[in-house]
């Protein structure tokens, strides 16, 4: 007799053998059962999942002659037929190579006749979403009323290509990737029968490759075991498979970890001349770095899944962090869907392996020329959140002593009733400074004051939107003394690269050298000279003054109004001589 491969002669023959569907057998099972039968099954999921082998199952259950039943017998004529293949009424149509629609009009003609020796005529279409569009049209009505005698059983591992039409008229069952630990079981059931002795880490590779795929698993295992013989070790399966050792993975994270560009490069020209590709070289990195994880995280997943170290590397998941771990799986993740478009993989793979030695991507190229900005306001945000949290505590302390405008005078306020600008206080400006303002100075600063900011607001944004808080008060020679209403805005002027944009861009408009100084307003209202402190309610009394002086019968009443507005109403009492 001819050699069968192993998926073939370990391929399902009743339900119970169909491993990790367990959902869709039971669901199947009850149909038979109770006679709930549907007139179309759509079977999709993954390769190898068993959905063709599980259209087969149905079809012996229904059709068998102890049936229908939850388990075909598997041993009358009908069940032997329909396993071998040889069954009149069990249609089995590869839609890869029957797309077009004449395949489709010929079974539609077919099916209104009934079936020769069983209950159903059976009609299982494979790779239903490779046919054409007009063959899904020609099939539409006789898929949504077939004849009583006849079952559609459509099974795809691409269902999103289907019409909806077609998705519509059946019952749909998907079809799971199958676990580690379960094909892992099978796996030994399948040497301990055939008496082949074996490695577990050899069969957790196999598992691991497979990638949820029971036909696959199978296939790679028949492989491994026809170079290897009678015994499957882990080196036979990685020489098979073309998988990179763990030692070599091992030794590329430390040298990622260690940040030695020169090893890494070595290991790569090593795995090169061993014939390893960049695509299985960076995958079975990938692999790698995520058993760290699961070491690291999960000791008993790692366990089942066999992602254990080897003795030259153990204590390597103590000496790299999971949070540098995770940074080296997020940068060769990105990198990954790129490497088989580029035209060298091999200088892709060292820069990609360079730059998750260096942690990733730029941060600079990430979040571009605003970088500056964008950390800046970090520290501010820092910055407030430290203000506010005084400001919280400092509302339940004792009233605190806070000095006039007179240095010899002292005043007892409770700090809640402070104003702001007051608790938050700028640079004090020294008396020499103060001495050697000059008026005209500031007029031609103010009068360019606002050409200032529209230069500042073409070319910086962020900087005009600093400074336009601010004020000019005060001039000298070199310095433009400016006043602000809040502290974050006067601070952040003062830092680079802010203080030199201003500087600059004063300096230009002006034609003269210029520094400029910060002060909050409180602090310069504090320094002004005293004919320039005098108070608003004493500015509204000179004028009323002066009015009563030029006009006794008569007064303005646009000067009370200002008295109201300053005052308040409750407070300003007009007397007429």
């Amino acid at each position: 007799m001819s050699y069968r491969a192993l998926y073939r002669v370990w391929r399902s023959q009743r339900f119970e053998d169909l491993v990790g569907q367990e959902y869709v057998t039971r669901t199947l099972q009850n149909a038979i059962v109770e006679q709930q039968l549907s007139h179309a099954y759509l079977f999709s999921g993954p390769r190898g999942t068993g959905k063709t082998s599980a259209a087969k199952i149905f079809a012996k259950a229904v059709n068998c002659e102890s049936g229908p039943a939850a388990e075909p017998c598997n041993q009358c004529a009908i069940c032997r037929q329909i396993t071998d293949g040889a069954s009149m009424d069990v249609f089995e149509m590869d839609a890869a190579s029957n797309r077009g629609v004449d395949e489709i009009r010929d079974l539609r003609d077919k099916v209104k006749y009934a079936p020769t020796e069983a209950r159903f005529k059976v009609y299982i279409i494979d790779e239903v979403h490779m046919l054409t569009t007009e063959a899904f049209n020609a099939l539409l009505k006789t898929l949504e009323e077939p004849p009583p005698h006849v079952i559609f059983i459509l099974a795809t591992t691409e269902p999103h290509k289907l019409l909806p039409t077609i998705i519509s008229r059946c019952q749909r069952f998907s079809f799971r990737r199958i676990s580690f630990e379960v094909i892992v079981k099978r796996l030994q059931l399948i040497c301990d029968t055939n008496q082949i002795r074996y490695e577990d880490q050899a069969l957790f590779t196999l598992a691991r490759t497979a990638d949820g795929g029971m036909r696959d698993a199978l296939s790679l295992l028949d492989q491994t075991i026809a170079f290897g013989g009678e015994v499957l070790t882990e080196e036979v399966v990685r020489s098979v498979l073309g998988i990179v050792s763990k030692e070599m993975m091992y030794q590329l994270i430390q040298g990622i970890h260690e940040r030695n560009p020169g090893l890494i490069l070595q290991l790569l020209d090593q795995l090169s001349a061993e014939g390893n590709e960049p695509d299985r070289i960076l995958y079975d990195l990938v692999y790698t770095c995520r058993d760290l994880l699961l070491i690291q995280t999960a000791p008993k997943v790692a366990k089942l899944q066999g992602a254990e170290q080897n003795g030259s590397t153990a204590g390597l998941e103590t000496k790299v962090t999971t949070k540098q771990l995770q940074a080296i799986l997020d940068s060769l993740l990105q990198d990954q869907p790129h490497l088989k478009h580029v035209s060298n993989p091999r200088i892709f793979l060292e820069m990609s392996l360079l730059k998750a030695m260096n942690g990733g991507a730029s941060s600079d190229r990430d979040i571009g020329p605003f970088s500056q900005e964008i950390q800046m306001l970090h520290q501010k945000i820092a910055q407030l959140e430290k203000i506010v949290e005084r400001l919280v505590q400092s509302s339940h302390d004792e009233p605190q002593v806070v000095e006039g405008r007179d240095s010899q005078q002292v005043e007892v306020v409770p700090r809640q009733s402070l104003p702001r600008a007051t608790v938050q206080r700028g640079k004090k400006l020294s008396p020499e400074l103060l001495a050697k303002t000059s008026p005209t100075a500031l007029q031609k600063v103010q009068q360019s004051w606002s050409d200032i900011l529209h230069k500042l607001r073409n070319e910086r944004m962020a900087v005009y939107a600093w400074l336009v808080n601010g004020e000019p008060v005060a001039v000298t020679d070199q310095v433009v003394i400016l006043a602000f209403r809040t502290e974050i805005h006067r601070e952040t002027t003062e830092r680079q690269p802010y203080r030199g944009i201003i500087e600059r861009v004063i300096s230009q408009t002006l034609q003269h050298t210029y520094q400029i100084q910060t002060v909050m307003w409180s602090d310069w209202e504090l320094v002004q000279p005293k004919e320039e402190q005098k108070s608003s309610s004493e500015m509204v009394e000179d004028r009323v003054v002066s009015k009563r002086q030029e006009s006794p019968n008569q007064m303005d009443s646009s000067i009370v109004d200002q008295a109201i507005t300053i005052f308040g109403k409750d407070l300003v009492q007009i007397k007429k001589d």
